[in-house]
């Protein structure tokens, strides 16, 4: 099998946990960067998602090391400044996967995704469902790249029907390993909020996200699962519980300033990203239940509670 995206948590933790199982004796890591540990089983293939002659680059790895599984992890956990790079990287990198993983005729194709994707909209449903539609904000690149990463998954699905493909669609993780946008506004002091909203928030423990990944490179599930936590919270219970005083804002202000700040490079939350404190966008985890038979070991407050506990390390 092999993975991309090493360097990162999901990654490293999904190369330990295969090292360490008797059914896999042959694992391929593909990174930029080299991981810091690497198993007997583990060989580390050096490739930039970015360069053209990728897909090419990859389908002869592929065939090299007789891979018939890929987990492609390779995605940012947050909104870059330079948003060509992350388009680069995310959606022209999973073309380049893509293309390889059909030319190598492989089994299995598993992805990383983000219910950051279905957007966060004042008209949504209290739930959304796998089969609900993306709808990220069209000023968000960050929402709108993870978008475009399942359009192809799905057109890909459809065209090699003999693949088992795979899409995780996470929710927003925390714990110590992470860094993605909410817990990086859970570590600020002062959390700045749309004035008048106070939207229902879920998410997905570290731990947790990466059994869910284990449990689907194991075994064969074809198809879309939210991948959340049991339980939601209010923005403000959630800030109340980690201790952080909120700043409510105008939307438009919030919106002004955050743009100003963010194109000095003086923040790391583009002001696009509000309309994720501001609308609902709770994911239906009851498929990955039923059909995967999922189940997270930390509920949201757990979640909350041990994140908040151990800090960040990474």
């Amino acid at each position: 099998m092999a993975v991309t995206g090493t360097s990162e948590f999901l990654g490293a933790g999904l190369l330990g946990l295969m090292e360490t199982d008797p059914r896999y004796d042959r694992i391929l890591a593909v990174d930029v960067r080299e991981p810091e540990r690497l198993g007997r089983k583990t060989r580390f293939a050096p490739v930039d998602l970015t360069s053209p002659d990728t897909g090419s680059r990859l389908a002869e790895l592929f065939d090299e090391h007789g891979i018939d599984t890929l987990v492609h992890l390779a995605f940012l956990s947050n909104p870059s400044h330079d948003s060509s790079y992350a388009h680069e990287l995310q959606v022209a990198g999973t073309m380049h996967l893509l293309n390889a993983a059909s030319a190598a005729n492989l089994k299995k194709v598993i992805m990383q995704g983000s219910t950051m994707s279905y957007g966060a909209r004042p008209d949504n449903p209290n739930f959304l469902t796998e089969d609900s539609p993306l709808r990220p904000n069209p000023d968000c690149a960050f929402a709108r790249d993870l978008a475009d990463v399942e359009q192809q998954f799905a057109s890909f699905r459809a065209k090699n029907p003999q693949m088992v493909s795979t899409m995780l669609r996470l929710g927003s993780m925390l714990g110590r390993e992470v860094d993605t946008f909410m817990a990086r506004l859970l570590r600020l002091s002062l959390v700045p909020v749309v004035m008048g909203q106070d939207p229902l928030l879920q998410f997905i423990h570290e731990d947790d996200a990466l059994r869910a990944l284990k449990l689907v490179t194991d075994e064969d599930h074809d198809g879309v699962f939210n991948i959340v936590a049991e339980g939601l919270l209010p923005l403000s219970t959630v800030l109340s519980l980690a201790g952080r005083l909120p700043l409510p804002l105008p939307a438009m202000l919030a919106e002004r300033l955050g743009g100003f700040l963010w194109t000095f490079q003086a923040i790391n939350i583009p002001p696009a990203l509000l309309d994720y404190l501001r609308y609902l966008w709770v994911a239906d985890g009851s498929r990955s239940r039923k059909e995967l038979g999922f189940q997270p070991t930390h509920d949201i407050r757990q979640t909350l509670a041990r994140f908040l506990r151990e800090g960040r390390t990474a």
